[in-house]
């Protein structure tokens, strides 16, 4: 009996590097990326918001209709609503009919990017506060480039789920904006 040699040997799904955690980690975080990714959105955002401040674009006044609803819609709903229409759905469409991985990738960036964008402009109404469009580029490009590598980077370790480490990150950016803002209303009230 001649003995197996590598190319004869089956490759049983446990052999894939990742494929255990991916199975059994389908609503887990993977904090690497998710960490990473948060503080180079923090970082970047704090430096487009400054270009977007010195250049005079952003309203002093805005404020949300509801502060508890503007805390429930952007740490709880927005990050989940926004992963699953912006990151995955993109992903998942070209998928379909696109099986070159590079050009799936960058036509689901592309996608992610202008929809994102577009999504962050507002006139002020409901629970958000006004946006104009470079506030809106600012937010939207610089959040869709972070959160898009947190999804491409946690899909391509094959280690926890891309959809909730990108829910996650932008739910932590969210907080630290909500904060922000709970703060700059906090010194602005006049009593």
């Amino acid at each position: 009996m001649t003995p197996p040699d590598k190319t004869t040997t089956d490759i049983t799904p446990t052999d894939i590097p990742g494929t255990i955690a991916q199975n059994q980690s389908r609503f887990t975080v993977n904090w690497f990326y998710c960490l990473r990714c948060l503080c180079a959105q923090a970082s970047l955002s704090t430096l487009s918001m400054m270009i977007v401040f010195l250049s005079g674009a952003v309203s002093k006044t805005a404020t949300p209709a509801s502060i508890p609803a503007f805390a429930l819609a952007a740490i709880v709903i927005a990050p989940v609503f926004e992963t699953f229409i912006f990151f995955f759905l993109p992903y998942w469409f070209f998928g379909k009919f696109i099986k070159n991985q590079t050009w799936r990738w960058a036509l689901s960036f592309i996608t992610t990017a202008i929809f994102f964008t577009l999504d962050h402009h507002s006139r002020g109404h409901g629970i958000t506060p006004q946006r104009n469009w470079s506030m809106a580029l600012a937010v939207g490009l610089v959040g869709s480039v972070c959160f898009f590598a947190c999804f491409y980077l946690t899909t391509k370790s094959r280690r926890g789920s891309p959809f909730w480490t990108t829910a996650c990150c932008h739910a932590l950016y969210n907080t630290g904006v909500f904060a922000i803002v709970i703060l700059q209303i906090a010194l602005t009230v006049q009593h």
